[in-house]
């Protein structure tokens, strides 16, 4: 008699976290050693003996913990031949290489996408044409193409990966949003071809299809070549967060300090206006550092491979907690936070610091934009599969125009003044979904807005 797919699913996760998956690489990535399992899915996936292993998810964070010099545990999601694989992966590096200990191995089905998305036609594919294939939340979930176009990756390391991680316009800017891609020119990640765009949608499922056809290519035989770029991209890749960072947190933070010191008069009597001054610079200070905050995340939320931990939350004890942190900024201004009550209680699954980054980040800009002496509500719900935190305020609103683009890289809605990078609302809407959730926005001119996010229970 077969076992139902839970009871499986749940022996095969005992089993396989009864004794751990190890595995060693060297510092090129190469397979040293690996235990039955791990040695069968790198062979599955194309590799071969003492070759770099073929398993993309764990090598990146073999490399990520390589370049940190540092122990890494986290949740590592691997697309094997037939199956979805959820990993619990601990790293430690040393000096010829770096060793994984695989402690949870969990099977699911792939994603069904033998046939086209529900709701959308099967479209004949052009033997010039490459087919994308994306979820409502714009995960790939398949690529179809005849072409042979040399490429460093398969389609199914790609597989359930954002759009932007495919696709960049032809200026090198990673794209957001398939909505407006409608005609567009778009370059595919490791190869130098331009091609337009054509999206066919699904009204009712927010699945859709996007086909990418050559374009030409301009060329100008006058033109002089292309200046080399000034970076090393691939070198240069995740060197903000552990080292530009780091390296500028320091002296910023030492203006911050002695403009604090000069403007409290610590040291002595000082003129009003040099004091002002003080007090101008440090603002500046700590406006410079939240920026470099959010490369730091920036870098990290686009890095390959990047997940966020799965842990129990409450949160209602993290809206308090922010509630709590901005109490003095937004008592600056007479705003009143009406935060759950101290015996309310939400749970759900998501990284502890991770949602009160994104609450801080929701609640801060409520404070910014929120008239003064008015008041700003944190209110809790809960379904039977995901719980939701609402952060809404009084402030002038959003038109649908603002809406659409509020998410979005470096969106500041023409606002200045304000010491904002632009960052934060598209961190936060990445941290969420890297969370398996999400953050939405209800708003209309002169009726303030309602931020939600949503992280599932289990």
């Amino acid at each position: 008699m077969n076992a139902h797919p839970s009871d499986r699913d749940h022996a095969l996760t005992q089993a396989h976290a009864a004794e751990a998956a190890m595995l060693r690489l060297d510092r090129d990535g190469r397979l040293i050693a690996a235990d039955d399992r791990i040695a069968a899915l790198h062979t599955a996936l194309g590799g071969d003996g003492g070759g770099v292993l073929a398993v993309p998810a764990l090598l990146d964070l073999a490399r990520h913990g390589l370049r940190l010099g540092m122990r890494l545990s986290r949740p590592v999601t691997v697309a094997g031949p037939d199956a979805l694989i959820d990993l619990w992966c601990e790293c430690t590096p040393g000096p010829e290489g770096i060793d994984i200990a695989v402690t949870t191995w969990r099977e699911q089905p792939l994603p069904a996408v033998a046939g086209p998305a529900p709701g959308i036609a099967p479209l004949p594919l052009d033997p010039e044409a490459i087919r994308v294939r994306i979820a409502s939340d714009e995960r790939i979930l398949a690529i179809e193409t005849s072409l042979a176009l040399g490429l460093q990756w398969r389609p199914e390391d790609v597989m359930l990966k954002p759009l932007a991680s495919l696709l960049t316009s032809t200026n090198g800017i990673a794209l957001h949003g398939a909505a407006g891609i409608d005609g567009q020119h778009v370059r595919l990640a490791g190869n130098e071809q331009i091609w337009s765009v054509r999206r066919v949608a699904s009204q009712a499922h927010g699945a859709a299809q996007l086909v990418l056809t050559p374009a030409p290519n301009p060329a100008d035989p006058a033109a002089e070549p292309a200046p080399p770029p000034l970076f090393d991209g691939e070198r240069l890749a995740h060197m903000f967060g552990t080292q530009i960072g780091p390296a500028l947190r320091q002296p910023i933070g030492r203006i911050i300090a002695n403009a604090e010191t000069i403007g409290g008069r610590l040291e002595g009597p000082l003129r009003a206006d040099y004091a002002n001054y003080a007090s101008d610079i440090a603002s500046a200070g700590r406006h410079l550092l939240a920026l470099v905050d959010d490369l730091a995340d920036l870098e990290a939320i686009e890095a390959t491979g990047f997940s966020a931990a799965r842990e129990p939350v409450d949160l209602a004890d993290l809206a308090r907690r922010a509630a709590g942190l901005l109490a003095l900024k937004a008592a600056d201004r007479s705003i009143r936070i009406d935060k759950p009550a101290e015996d309310e209680t939400v749970p759900a699954i998501g990284e502890f610091r991770r949602v009160l980054q994104v609450l801080l980040n929701l609640l801060g800009n409520a404070i910014n934009y929120a008239p003064d002496g008015s008041m700003i509500w944190l209110r809790l719900d809960d379904g039977p599969d995901w719980a939701s935190v609402t952060v809404a305020d009084q402030g002038p609103g959003l038109t649908e125009e603002d809406r659409n683009r509020l998410f979005n890289k470096w969106e500041r809605l023409g606002r200045s003044g304000d010491g904002g990078s632009g960052l934060g609302l598209y961190i936060s809407r990445r941290l969420a979904l890297a969370m398996d959730g999400d953050l939405t926005v209800e708003s209309a001119p002169g009726q303030g807005a309602r931020f939600t996010l949503i992280l599932p229970k289990g």
